[in-house]
């Protein structure tokens, strides 16, 4: 086999001067974002003509041709990118005009490159002339062993046709086979280099060119699925609450990240894969030569996003740490600019987050062990927010770090949270924090310690935090506050109205009922307790009655504020007013049911005379009804009489007097079907007209 590849290596490149190549271009940028995306920035100073591939694994290759981005900074040409196909190895050498899908011998290659003018080296200390020629082809031969013993064996011989004559040269005695046709050169170069992509069959190349001359820098841009970077944070409660976070990152790709520069971007951008690396093929119409149309593509306009642009940086409360300097990003701007999700980095307005190198903690956490951070932190248009690691990351492949991002002094409060249907019997033990870094913080768990704490480590306990932005309030619980003990009782509802109004054959119909829920709260403790506690509301319309103010309203809760002192008990009175509307067709109202609202002594006078009116109309045309069915139960009747007399006339000799009794009958019968027939035509056009007078009444009717 090493011999096959010796001689497939001299004719691909004996008497070829290659193109210029180089090690591909570093890794010297990585943007992570949360959407299980990363974007990946390769840079380098070149020098004339680049050609370098990347392989990519198979499922990723999608994202690299949706997202690739090439730039030349020297004013060179960026050529198209190429890429592996996506056929088997196989089926991709098929297509070459020297076939090495079958992994032929050395014999079986030079036969297949019959017709090509090569020349033949020979091995050996005194080897005869090359030869140069045309193949013939290659053929097995018996060939006879010296010695005492006369052996014959076969040997393959190469088929050269000179310009003199024909020669045949032992494959045992050829030291290289050059090819002279550099189209059939560069041929066998390209299927040799298929074989070497198709080693792993689940990556792909893609081969970048640029075109240029002199020294000049190049960038390389594209996205590829990568883990979701989380955040983990410490909060140390006390005199100085201070906060740390830590982001982890996950370097699951095959390449090192050598003192890169990192961003995490939190947020929630929308991202997706579309398969572009599969060749789509349609089945087309056949059509006569004359018709030349096609549908017309579509394009379709993209959503308005209205751009804030992007606040000052906010002074800092006195008191505390963090700082927001403005500094400008540390890359370039002409490189900064190219963001996978179209944003433009360069505008961003950075800051940078220093922990104070030396903060004095009193007792168990020695605030200055944590390491200062370096980070700036910037918008991303309106909905994301990027951590630019100020100092250069190394994580080797298939390994993942913690790196700190945030670590400043921030504003909390402690607290204890009260709701019944999170811990019925106590309140959970928390804080009020505002986010004072000027920093977005994304959601993690947070691990809570306290330097006022008489133990040695002061861990309190863990807790959970969402996205916060910068100067946002949240709260956070992390215990059980077993000193204080809680109850909540909740009053039935009180109606305390009905409002009934119709519009246009609608009855809408609003009752206002008053709720009240007491909360009762007894500290045990030496401490004053800040409480606050949580009343789900039902809808956006409900009216706070008692007390007048609460401290905020979030989607489902009313949270109130109050002080509970050392060893005492307060009860928190929380009344709620809550409309509850319902509508009704007034044509689909039973007459049991408007009676009902017509007795209800909320309803109004003009409320009540129209439903009457209503009763009424429905009554006539409940009468008419009545009427008309009674009607048909006569015609009905008089017509199952008429068929008994008939049969009885059958049977009878017409002149029999009881023959002419029937026939008397059966005369008066008939008038009377004549007038009942005549009562219902007469019904029915009855029942119509108060039908309409029913109808239009409703529709016209409006009681507020």
């Amino acid at each position: 086999m090493y011999r096959i590849l010796s001689l497939l290596l001299t004719m691909c490149v004996s008497g070829v001067v290659l193109a210029q190549s180089s090690a591909p271009l570093p890794v010297t940028h990585v943007t992570l974002y949360t959407s299980g995306v990363g974007y990946f920035e390769r840079t380098g100073t070149i020098d004339g003509d680049l050609s370098s591939t990347m392989y990519f694994p198979l499922e990723q290759v999608n994202d690299v041709l949706k997202s690739l981005v090439l730039l030349d900074f020297g004013g060179g040409t960026i050529e198209p990118v190429t890429y592996g196909a996506q056929d088997p190895l196989t089926k991709q050498l098929k297509a070459f005009s020297i076939d090495l899908s079958d992994d032929p011998s050395e014999a079986v290659i030079l036969d297949r490159l019959r017709g090509a003018e090569v020349t033949v080296t020979y091995l050996g200390p005194n080897p005869a002339a090359p030869v140069t020629g045309i193949i013939v082809g290659v053929e097995t031969k018996n060939v006879q062993l010296p010695g005492a013993t006369p052996t014959t064996t076969t040997e393959s011989m190469i088929n050269v046709m000179t310009t003199d004559s024909l020669v045949s040269v032992p494959l045992s005695s050829v030291a290289s086979v050059e090819i002279t046709d550099p189209v059939l050169r560069q041929e066998l170069k390209q299927a040799l280099a298929t074989v070497a992509s198709g080693r792993d069959a689940s990556k792909r190349p893609v081969t970048v060119n640029f075109v240029g001359k002199g020294k000049r820098k190049v960038y390389v841009g594209y996205l590829t699925q990568t883990p979701l970077w989380q955040t983990t944070y410490r909060l140390i409660l006390g005199k100085k609450p201070f906060l740390q976070g830590w982001a982890l990152v996950q370097n699951t790709g095959q390449e090192d990240w050598n003192n890169v520069s990192l961003s995490l971007v939190a947020g929630r951008p929308i991202s997706f894969i579309q398969d572009l690396y599969s060749p789509v093929y349609i089945d087309r119409p056949v059509v006569q030569s004359q018709i030349t149309g096609s549908p017309t593509p579509q394009v379709y306009a993209s959503g308005l996003d209205i751009d804030r642009g992007l606040n000052a940086a906010a002074a800092t409360p006195s008191g505390f740490g963090s700082t927001f300097d403005g500094a400008p990003s540390l890359r370039p701007k002409t490189i900064t600019s190219i963001i996978a999700d179209g944003q433009d980095n360069s505008l961003m307005v950075q800051g940078n987050v220093n922990a104070p190198g030396a903060l004095t903690s009193t007792t168990a956490l020695n605030l200055s062990a944590f390491p200062p951070t370096r980070v700036s932190g910037a918008k991303l248009g309106t909905s994301l927010f990027a951590y630019n690691i100020k100092v250069p990351v190394t994580v080797p492949r298939q390994q993942s770090a913690m790196i700190p991002f945030i670590g400043s002094e921030i504003e909390a409060e402690p607290v204890s949270i009260y709701n019944y249907f999170v811990q019925a019997d106590h309140p959970l033990t928390g804080a009020r924090i505002k986010n004072t870094t000027g920093m977005h913080l994304m959601g993690g768990p947070v691990t809570v310690f306290d330097d006022s704490a008489s133990n040695g480590n002061g861990y309190v306990g863990d807790a959970l935090i969402d996205d916060t932005e910068a100067d946002q309030t949240k709260l956070i619980s992390f215990a059980v506050d077993l000193a204080v003990d809680a109850s909540m009782h909740e009053t039935g509802d009180k109606q305390i109205e009905t409002t009934v109004t119709i519009s246009k054959g609608t009855l809408t119909e609003v009752r206002v009922t008053d709720s009240t829920t007491d909360y009762e709260f007894k500290n045990n403790s030496d401490e004053s307790r800040s409480l606050i506690v949580e009343k789900a509301y039902v809808a956006d319309n409900d009216q706070l009655l008692e007390p007048k103010a609460y401290l905020e309203k979030t989607a489902d809760y009313y949270r109130f504020a109050l002080t509970v002192g050392p060893h005492a008990s307060k009860t928190l009175i929380v009344k709620l007013r809550q409309p509850v509307s319902e509508t009704y067709w007034v044509t689909n109202l039973r007459d049991d049911e408007i009676a009902v609202y017509v007795r209800d002594t909320s309803l109004s006078a003009a409320a009540k005379k129209a439903l009457q009116r209503v009763s009424a109309l429905r009554g006539l045309v409940s009468d008419t009804e009545a009427k008309i069915a009674s009607n048909e139960h006569q015609a009905a009747e008089l017509s199952t009489d008429q068929d008994r007399i008939r049969k009885n006339m059958a049977a009878l000799d017409k002149t029999m007097p009881l023959y002419k009794r029937y026939t008397a009958e059966l005369d008066t019968q008939e008038t009377k079907i004549n007038d009942l027939t005549a009562q219902h035509d007469a019904l029915e056009t009855e029942l119509s007209q108060r039908s309409a007078d029913l109808s239009n009444y409703i529709a016209n009717l409006t009681i507020n």
